[in-house]
């Protein structure tokens, strides 16, 4: 695993958050006089102390004698993922958990995400978003209603302890997925609400993926 960067100064993160916003709708790195122009810095020597820090504290990468030889770390870089802009993911409508191959069918709708949000997806393709059902899982941070990004995977390539949403009937849940004892356990983290165990393959439960992340409106 790689270090976590040191903290940035409030000028710092200003100049990083804007090389990241140009990188992003221009498709290029900015120059340093771009830089200084956006933030208020007259003198280019003086942009190139802050860009000389943030590259020093393992934020960004520089190519020498290049006006544009900045780059986004890879550890942090949330757009490195994204070679064709914001993906478009399908928010599925109710579907059956025995019927699991039309989950696609009728979207409600596309949902633009952010590739921050996708980071160490497998496959995008494979992702979409789905509605939590219940508040099952509120001790973990997610509650009824939240917008979950799913990878869609096989259940025999999920690992035990893995975040899902699961199909039971027609109600999305999310739960923690194991394995034991010959038996699927789907494990709420609300011990209000009760542990549904399933023998594999039965019809009364999908695991439709992993999820990847939550999306949520705060009002």
């Amino acid at each position: 695993m790689l270090p976590m960067p040191t903290p940035l100064t409030e000028r710092q993160n200003e100049i990083y958050e804007f090389i990241r916003r140009f990188m992003r709708t221009e498709r290029k790195p900015p120059t340093l006089q771009e830089i200084g122009d956006a933030v208020g810095i007259r003198s280019v020597s003086g942009v190139h102390k802050q860009v000389r820090a943030l590259e020093t504290k393992g934020y960004i990468e520089r190519t020498p004698n290049e006006a544009r030889g900045l780059s986004l770390v890879a550890q942090d870089d949330p757009f490195a993922l994204d070679d064709d802009g914001v993906p478009d993911l399908p928010v599925i409508s109710r579907t059956s958990s025995d019927a699991p191959d039309s989950l696609r069918d009728k979207p409600q709708g596309l949902l633009a995400v952010d590739p921050y949000l996708m980071r160490g997806v497998r496959d995008p393709e494979a992702c979409l978003i789905a509605r939590a059902g219940d508040d099952g899982m509120n001790a973990a941070g997610l509650y009824k209603g939240d917008l979950l990004v799913v990878e869609e995977v096989p259940e025999r390539a999920v690992r035990n302890g893995t975040l899902v949403a699961v199909l039971m009937g027609e109600t999305l849940l999310a739960r923690r997925f194991e394995l034991a004892n010959g038996r699927v356990h789907f494990r709420p983290a609300d011990r209000n609400y009760t542990e549904h165990t399933f023998p594999p393959d039965d019809p009364g439960y999908h695991v439709v993926g992993e999820i990847v992340s939550v999306l949520r409106r705060v009002r």
